[in-house]
């Protein structure tokens, strides 16, 4: 079972949200690399994320209609609940039509009836987790899948699998390759025609001046409002640091000319602000620190390069867990962390103001972060698969 005229076939089912999508693609990425004859399908909904980022990547992606349980009430849990018997007839259609090898969870509502198709057939089924305390979907599939992947070791007594492995969260090369000394945004990045980040600049009488520390901050694709409030407020008490700090702020499109408003009425009138940034990767690595939220992906993404944080968990995240993520980074001394009930704009401007008065402390935190990276997640994630389809 599992092969297609000798083709073997990995199934990815799961999505939603960025953080589920772009793991499984790098691990796609990687399956297919060692034999191009092999082929990976994904399963997904046609209400996520997936539906767009996934034919972009180049591979195939079958649709299920369901939706999640945990946190609805009244009319969505009974239309959900009603929902449950068709997406297990259809993921049992689909994984019937392509026989793979193997299937694999990455999180998210389409992921329990492909699962669970896969494994009422006989086909090696495995999960992945992104974060440190699981969602529902994998602390489920966990009691019967064949093998656990987690990216944080946390995550294994959550998922009560001692026999899972650690393997860190895919990261895509580009952000290993961006490492190091801080880089200049690429020409396309739409910055503006400044001194080069990190390059000394003459004050008067010629007199050469320390370089500027470049501040980041993002909220995600669609930006985050709190951030951006919480910032455009802390731009008062960061006054004094306004020959010192170079700030760039991503805004998400609905705020973008609020938080520009904001900028302009400030010490900070020459900060970049931006609707997106894409790619992040040339960003982050110009950065010598950054202010963001704490996703699985965000957090591997800023370790891969190196780079100290001061992390916002998303507090409406499932089981708190992007402040879970981010205490493990805080604790490795990678990461200030300040929770949505914590922030101020006086508590913001205050970290911001310590990391950007101290070079080597913001230097350190970025050396501690980089520890917590996985260059060899991929790969892990592959051999295991390979592993388990072998047997």
């Amino acid at each position: 079972m599992g092969e297609m005229g000798g083709t073997k076939t990995l199934m990815i089912a799961g999505g939603g949200t960025g953080g589920h999508i772009y793991p499984a693609i790098a691990i796609a990425r990687g399956y297919v690399e060692r034999d191009p004859s092999r082929r990976v399908v994904f399963v997904g909904t046609e209400k996520g994320l997936e539906k767009t980022i996934v034919p972009k990547a180049g591979f195939p992606l079958e649709f299920i209609s369901v939706g999640g349980l945990k946190g609805k009430g009244g009319l969505d849990l009974l239309r959900n609940l009603a929902r449950l018997p068709v997406g297990f007839f259809q993921a049992w259609r689909v994984v019937g039509r392509h026989k793979p090898s193997i299937v694999l969870g990455v999180g998210g509502y389409s992921s329990g009836p492909v699962l669970a198709a896969a494994w009422m057939r006989g086909i090696p089924t495995m999960i992945h987790e992104q974060n440190a305390y699981p969602g529902l979907t994998n602390r489920m599939l966990a009691k019967f899948v064949r093998a656990v992947a987690v990216a944080f070791a946390d995550a294994l007594p959550r998922l009560k699998r001692t026999d899972g492995v650690v393997t860190g969260n895919p990261i895509r090369r580009e952000f290993f390759e961006a490492g190091g000394a801080r880089a200049i945004p690429p020409a396309n990045s739409g910055a503006r025609a400044t001194p080069p980040a990190g390059s000394s600049s003459q004050g008067a009488g010629g007199v050469a001046r320390a370089p500027k520390r470049r501040l980041l901050l993002f909220g995600g694709s669609q930006g985050s409002r709190i951030l951006n409030d919480t910032m455009t407020g802390a731009l008062l008490f960061l006054a004094r640091l306004k020959d010192e700090l170079e700030i760039v702020h991503q805004t998400g499109p609905d705020e973008l000319k609020k938080v520009q408003e904001a900028y302009r009425s400030s010490p900070f009138t020459n900060a970049r602000v931006v609707p997106y940034l894409d790619p992040i990767v040339g960003e982050i690595a110009a950065a010598d620190f950054i202010v963001s939220r704490a996703g699985a992906m965000t957090i591997g993404e800023l370790s891969a390069i190196g780079r100290a944080a001061i992390l916002v968990p998303f507090a409406a995240a499932t089981n708190n867990h992007q402040e879970l993520n981010a205490r493990v980074v805080e604790s490795a001394g990678g990461a200030v962390v300040i929770t949505e009930k914590e922030l101020t704009p006086e508590r913001l401007a205050a970290a911001i103001t310590s990391i950007a008065s101290d070079p080597e402390r913001a230097r350190r935190m970025g050396e501690a972060s980089r520890k917590l990276a996985s260059p060899e997640a991929t790969d892990r994630i592959v051999d295991f698969i390979e592993k388990i389809q072998r047997n």
